[in-house]
């Protein structure tokens, strides 16, 4: 449904690396020259993956600088010394970029997520825990991502707590001041059911607790039932696509 697509040959700022890929500094100014040249008057949707922090964690070129050094562990991790240099590499892009949004004359809202975790050694990710990541509960722990929705304008301060990645669009359409579509008024009911949920398992609200989806009963088993259904039909069964829902066919 995008009107265009932009990958790293087609940018149109020039290019610098950082450990063999594009670099998230030349990527947000790629998107800082799409805002300066978007059609005046016309609002812009740009959704933006950046490739910078890609693994392998092993990368021995010229454009990588260690910055980032780890003490007190049972053994050395390089590799999570390298993601991390790189991740402190993004700190600094995004407040650039955000420091350039703070100025423009445009209403601008930028929600930042990242959409899996870093592959990593296991014996890394164990100790930084402090146990084996036994439980569901502890998984969910591990796939856990931060995010955060920042506007130059106005808008509430909030720490939404438990959510999921299905969800962000409503936070968007919500800070922007938009009437949230059918689709995403069915997502608020949703969420109200089932505040989270990723590929291992959802927030049960009569549990207390993430359960796997197998484990789901009663009302809650019906509403995921029911979002499975909606998810195939928006994705595969598109010659009987419910236009209510998803007027926009996906590709």
């Amino acid at each position: 449904g995008f009107d265009s697509y932009k990958c790293g040959d087609d940018m149109d700022v020039p290019q610098t690396f950082e450990h063999g890929y594009v670099s998230d500094q030349s990527d947000f100014e790629q998107i800082i020259w799409e805002l300066e040249h978007k059609e005046e008057g016309k609002p812009l949707f740009l959704f933006n993956v950046t490739i910078q922090n890609h693994g392998g964690y092993t990368y021995e070129g010229d454009n990588y600088e260690q910055t980032i050094s780890l003490n007190g562990y049972s053994q050395e991790y390089p590799q999570s010394e390298q993601y991390l240099s790189l991740i402190h590499e993004t700190d600094s892009a995004v407040e650039y970029l955000i420091d350039y949004f703070r100025n423009v004359d445009h209403k601008v809202l930028v929600l930042f997520y990242g959409d899996h975790l870093p592959g990593l050694s296991s014996d890394f990710m164990t100790e930084v825990h402090g146990g084996e990541f036994s439980t569901l509960d502890e998984q969910e722990e591990k796939y856990s991502v931060p995010f955060f929705l920042w506007a130059n304008y106005d808008i509430p301060e909030e720490n939404v707590g438990l959510t999921s990645l299905n969800y962000l669009s409503n936070y968007v359409y919500q800070a922007a001041g938009f009437a949230l579509p059918e689709y995403n008024q069915y997502l608020t009911q949703l969420q109200e059911a089932v505040p989270a949920m990723n590929s291992i398992g959802y927030y049960s609200k009569t549990a207390g607790a993430f359960l796997p989806y197998s484990e789901a009963k009663g009302e809650e088993k019906h509403i995921l039932n029911q979002y499975l259904q909606l998810e195939y039909n928006a994705l595969m069964d598109t010659r009987h696509l419910n236009s209510r829902f998803f007027p926009t066919p996906a590709d």
